[in-house]
């Protein structure tokens, strides 16, 4: 099988007889009537009722000529992207982020853009906030998204810094748990229960500064299990071993077998921000880091 036959056997279908199609197609008849018997005998049945006038596809036509759309759609779009790739110097994107960003802000942003810029290759890769800067300023990734507590200093000076919103933190707690029906928890109510820290990486100042910031507001819960990052951390609440603290960013679209409750009596905030260099040819940083701050209003 070929492109070619793939090819004329589309048009075929889509005028309505191999006349037509060849008169499209720039070639003889019989061009079209072999490569379309060739391509029967190698899927092992016919693709048209040649005995009804015009013609009709058969099952295995039915079956085989969406599919087939699907390969000259693809192969198109290929040559046309690659035309795009070869016109433009600038046509990757490499953003580092931090996995909460991923529930919602930074996919949305991904889909906006590369509606508007298919030919953009954007590479991802998942690091700690402490990590971005660095691979910045050594040109690894273009973007950065972080999120940050108050008081954090890990980006460097010779960097825009650039908050995009404001996150509060939320309890995160299972559905089924007895205190599912408040519409909110007090801060005794929350460190009381088991705590599920994250991330469990030594380099990431984020969980001792969450647990500095409840020794702020005069107590401290007690740290039943660490996860490497959020995904696990609320996997283990879903299972019934503890609450953790999230963004409120994260909520929609997250599991759904877990409750999201303010704390009352705590003023608990996370900050995002997006980071990148100040003078950068690359034309898709700026139109990527819009499409952050128009989401993230």
């Amino acid at each position: 099988m070929n492109l070619k036959k793939i090819v004329y056997f589309c048009k075929v279908v889509e005028t309505g007889n191999a006349s037509q199609a060849a008169k499209l197609l720039f070639v003889a008849s019989t061009a079209i009537s072999m490569q379309i018997t060739a391509l029967e005998k190698e899927l092992g049945g016919e693709l048209f009722d040649r005995g009804t006038r015009p013609m009709e596809l058969t099952k295995l036509g039915r079956y085989f000529y969406p599919r087939a759309q699907e390969i000259l759609y693809y192969f198109n779009k290929l040559e046309k992207d690659t035309q795009e790739f070869v016109k433009d110097k600038s046509s990757t994107l490499n953003i580092g982020f931090t996995r909460s960003v991923m529930f919602n802000l930074l996919p949305a942003a991904i889909k906006r853009f590369k509606e508007v810029n298919s030919n953009v290759q954007i590479n991802l890769k998942e690091m700690l906030s402490e990590y971005q800067s660095d691979f910045i300023l050594d040109e690894k990734i273009d973007i950065g998204v972080t999120r940050e507590l108050s008081g954090d200093e890990f980006i460097a000076k010779d960097l825009n810094h650039e908050l995009l919103m404001v996150d509060p933190f939320m309890a995160a707690i299972p559905r089924d748990h007895y205190l599912a029906t408040q519409s909110y928890l007090t801060l005794k109510e929350f460190t009381s229960l088991p705590f599920i820290s994250y991330p469990d990486n030594e380099n990431s100042g984020f969980s001792k500064k969450l647990m500095e910031m409840f020794a702020a507001n005069q107590c401290q819960p007690v740290i039943a299990y660490r996860a490497i990052e959020i995904h696990t951390a609320l996997a283990l609440v879903s299972a019934g071993l503890g609450v953790t603290l999230v963004g409120k960013s994260t909520i929609p679209n997250n599991r759904q077998d877990i409750l999201f409750l303010p704390i009352q009596d705590i003023n608990a905030l996370s900050y995002i921000y997006c980071v990148s260099r100040m003078q950068d040819a690359n034309p898709n940083i700026p139109l990527f880091l819009d499409l952050l701050r128009e989401i993230a209003l």
